[in-house]
C-alpha cells in the first residue's frame, strides 16, 4: 500500500513536467498569437462574416493542424494553421479589397473557373484568387505545399 502512495506522488510530478516540456513551443505560439489579436479560428470567421455581410469559404487542410486561429478586422481576415509537431504552417489573408497584385506571377484557372496567380519563392509559394466578392491570398511552404499543381490542388479545396 505505502508503495502505490510513493508512485503516485512520483508520477504526479514527473507527469506534470512531460507535458509542459511537449508542448512548451505550442504555448509559446498561442500566447504570442493571442497577444497579436489572434482568437479560435470560427470566432474569427464569424465576426468577419458578420461585418462583411459575405460567406467565407475554408479549404480542407492538407495536414493535421494543432494550432487554428484567426484574426479580423472589418476588411481582413487572417487564418492560420500550425502543425507545430512537423513544422507545418498555412495562413490565408480574405479581404474586401479586390485587386491581386501579378507581378511575377503564373496565371493558373482553379476548377471552378476561377483566375488565379501563383508565385513561387522557395520554399514558399503563394496563390491568390477573387471568389464570391472576396480576395483570398494564400501562404505556404514547403513541404506542405512544394509545387504549382499542389498548390491549385490545395485552393480547389474551398468549398
Amino acid at each position: 500500500m505505502k508503495s502505490w502512495y510513493v508512485l503516485s506522488i512520483l508520477l504526479g510530478f514527473i507527469h506534470p513536467h512531460t507535458v509542459a516540456r511537449e508542448s512548451m513551443p505550442e504555448q509559446a505560439l498561442l500566447e504570442d498569437m493571442g497577444e497579436d489579436g489572434y482568437i479560435e479560428i470560427e470566432d474569427a470567421v464569424a465576426a468577419f462574416e458578420d461585418h462583411q455581410q459575405m460567406e467565407v469559404k475554408l479549404p480542407r487542410l492538407p495536414f493535421h493542424a494543432t494550432i487554428a486561429l484567426g484574426k479580423a478586422s472589418p476588411d481582413t481576415l487572417t487564418l492560420e494553421w500550425f502543425d507545430t509537431a512537423n513544422h507545418t504552417h498555412i495562413r490565408v489573408t480574405i479581404g474586401s479589397r479586390l485587386t491581386l497584385n501579378k507581378s511575377h506571377a503564373v496565371a493558373v484557372t482553379l476548377k471552378n473557373g476561377v483566375k488565379a496567380f501563383y508565385r513561387e519563392d522557395p520554399p514558399h509559394h503563394t496563390l491568390s484568387f477573387i471568389s464570391g466578392g472576396l480576395t483570398y491570398d494564400i501562404y505556404t511552404s514547403e513541404p506542405v505545399v512544394t509545387n504549382q499543381r499542389e498548390m491549385v490542388e490545395f485552393a480547389n479545396s474551398f468549398n
